[in-house]
């Protein structure tokens, strides 16, 4: 990514609002939800730390359907986030998932939307389908560490010539991917030409020559034939001037076969409206799919005015003609009426699948048409003799028999690089819900902990009025002990330290939510739970602006049970040899698993009555790679235990340290093996 596209991008934000403000006029869809093409949206937490999927348009939605549904039932403890940049696709991951995923749009890639996305959703993996990539968005995810896969990627030779010739403003976008599943020998060879690595790249095939179409669709589309008994000709994912000649094609069928029906399915939803008053003027009766009312014997076209449909059409045709073929638009994928054995009949501009239609031409399963006449002979032949349809049925079957197992083989790959990928991710955050009870507050908290929340769980006072209150703990601030079912909760309001304390209490620079104190510690607390680490667990976190400037934290964790910090038993009696080992084991526990605490401290470690040891607060912690900090920690730890003795001896007061003694047994823990 270069500065110079960098400032581009920029600069080209402002008319690309301008162009979605234009689209609305006849979609209104384009102009909702503009907050997410900023990332300036709340994302539940849940979804974090999830499986990122991205599906430009709908093409994209529909291929990757099958493999979306297994992701789905094999990891269904990780959340599944679906992008996608138009509402038509949308609508579709709404119509096909539900709420089994979270759908968003993806942000423009301008650097600063880009930051804020990965922050706010921290997905461990990103699956790209076919080539959307964005140089912003793959640097984004390249500094986080987070594995971008391109699956069932294509690259059209006049693709590859584009992407070669601006080379200079997209930077080395291509060597930043994790892997590449590419289409064809021939995409698989452009890619690593435009600079992916041989070995992070292999031939897979293409997802769509394992659609599989739905029995239920199956079984729907067969009912509906049954009660029509009528030629069916679909005219599917059609743009603006192609509905004309499929019209007047039609026109011609209806001459020889008058009972023939017509489904005409336009490719985009603000075009239905138009669509319609374009049958209606050519003279046609109609009905709509939206209506709910099925074609009547009256009815020459029925309008396919909804989405997610497209295979039902295609199963309850006799033929079908595939749209975007007889404009330069590069054509629509012809597969799909394969699925439902259904004979093709298709328009010259095929380049967008042009080896699909190569195979289906030498394979004589296709039938091509240019104008108006040769549409309506090639339909109509094929509606008056079930043996031809038949006959190219077979032949496209056959053709693409071999060619099923991209879906088995990208799963692999995806299974491959999430097991890397999803090592402390905390699952328990599926559990976790928001509130927003006021302007400039968030709140996460724990649903399998709380079976309802409240902001006021976050006040002593609250607490105190309950008579709940068991006792507090203090330090740089109070923290309270609050009895509660099924375990004792300890509130914390982060305070700060040191001099910068003494002017500004408790007042942190305002930053993303997601990455303020409290939620930190929160998220770090739950993958430290889920490795089996000796640390407290969280149970919720709090956000809250502060008026004019900064903000608030505070936290509520769950009480060890009898558990009792190292300091105060150091008041009270020497260590055992045994409990120092103890210590000195749990430090290295959490140093094998790269976790670096930044105030490693005699409060911050406990000991409980079965000898256990724990270590808490963790403010401003979290993960490193290896190296002098785990060093650094200890002797932090050291400095706290004589600091401790000197304020003791000043006070004239017991501290039960001896470094000469007490020390090498805790290193002596440490080392062990």
């Amino acid at each position: 990514m270069t500065a110079v596209y960098r400032l581009l991008i920029r600069l080209l934000m402002p008319a690309v609002f301008v162009y979605l403000w234009l689209r609305g006029r006849k979609a209104p869809a384009y102009r909702e939800r503009w907050n997410e093409r900023l990332a300036l949206q709340s994302i539940p937490a849940r979804y974090r730390h999830g499986l990122l999927i991205h599906c430009v348009s709908v093409g994209e939605t529909v291929a990757a359907r099958q493999l979306i549904e297994t992701l789905l039932n094999d990891y269904p403890q990780v959340p599944i986030t679906l992008s996608s940049m138009t509402p038509t696709a949308a609508e579709l991951a709404y119509k096909l998932f539900g709420d089994r995923v979270h759908h968003l749009y993806l942000p423009f890639d301008t650097p600063g939307a880009m930051r804020r996305f990965f922050t706010n959703l921290a997905p461990c993996a990103v699956l790209i389908l076919e080539t959307e990539i964005w140089p912003c968005f793959v640097r984004e995810a390249q500094r986080r560490k987070v594995p971008v896969l391109l699956l069932n990627a294509r690259m059209s030779e006049k693709s590859f010539s584009s992407y070669h010739r601006f080379a200079w403003l997209l930077g080395p976008i291509w060597r930043e991917l994790s892997w590449v599943a590419a289409q064809t020998q021939a995409s698989l060879e452009r890619f690593v030409a435009l600079g992916v690595p041989a070995e992070r790249s292999a031939l897979r095939g293409n997802l769509k020559f394992d659609s599989h179409v739905p029995m239920a669709t199956l079984a729907a589309a067969t009912a509906m034939k049954q009660r029509l008994e009528r030629p069916i000709w679909v005219a599917a994912s059609t743009h603006k001037g192609e509905d004309e000649l499929l019209l007047a094609a039609f026109k011609q069928i209806l001459s020889e076969l008058p009972t023939a029906l017509l489904i005409l399915v336009p490719r985009h939803p603000e075009r239905f409206a138009s669509v319609g008053e374009l049958v209606a003027r050519e003279g046609f009766t109609y009905v709509t799919r939206s209506s709910g009312t099925e074609p009547q014997a009256q009815h020459q076209v029925l309008l396919g005015d909804s989405m997610g449909e497209l295979l039902l059409w295609y199963a309850l045709a006799d033929v079908a003609f595939v749209g975007g073929s007889l404009i330069t638009r590069g054509g629509h994928n012809p597969l799909e009426p394969v699925a439902t054995h259904t004979p093709v009949v298709s328009g010259p501009h095929v380049f967008n699948f042009k080896d699909i239609y190569q195979r289906l031409t030498n394979a004589r399963a296709v039938r091509f048409a240019d104008t108006t006449e040769q549409i309506a002979r090639h339909t109509l032949e094929l509606l008056c003799d079930a043996q031809l349809r038949h006959k190219l049925q077979c032949a496209a079957q056959r053709e693409f028999a071999q060619d099923q197992g991209a879906t088995a083989a990208m799963l692999a790959d995806i299974k491959q690089q999430f097991s890397q990928s999803q090592q402390g991710v905390p699952l328990a955050m599926q559990n976790v819900e928001v509130l927003q009870p006021t302007k400039g507050e968030t709140i996460w908290y724990r649903q399998d902990r709380f079976g309802e929340f409240s902001a006021a769980f976050f006040s002593a006072d609250y607490w105190r009025q309950q008579g709940q209150i068991k006792g507090a703990a203090t330090g740089r601030s109070t923290a309270w002990f609050i009895a509660s079912q099924p375990t004792d909760m300890l509130l914390r309001h982060y305070y700060r330290g040191g001099l910068v304390g003494k002017l500004n209490k408790d007042r942190f620079k305002r930053e993303p939510v997601a990455v303020s104190r409290a939620m930190a510690e929160f998220e770090l607390l739950l993958k430290l739970s889920e490795r089996g680490l000796p640390v407290p667990e969280p149970l919720a976190a709090r956000y809250v602006k502060a008026p004019g400037w900064g903000y608030r934290a505070d936290i509520l964790v769950a009480v060890i049970p009898t558990a009792k910090d190292v300091f105060k038993l150091l008041g009270e009696r020497h260590l055992r040899e045994q409990e120092w080992n103890t210590l000195g084991q749990a430090i290295r526990l959490l140093h094998e698993h790269r976790v670096y605490h930044s105030d490693l401290n005699c409060h911050n470690l406990m000991l409980d009555e079965a000898g256990k040891a724990w270590i808490v607060d963790f403010d401003k912690c979290g993960f490193r790679e290896p190296g002098d900090w785990a060093q650094a920690n200890l002797a932090r730890l050291l400095r706290s235990f004589n600091k401790e003795l000197g304020k003791a001896k000043e006070a004239k007061q017991d501290f039960h340290w001896q470094e000469a003694r007490d020390w090498p047994l805790l290193l002596a823990g440490y080392q062990a093996n």
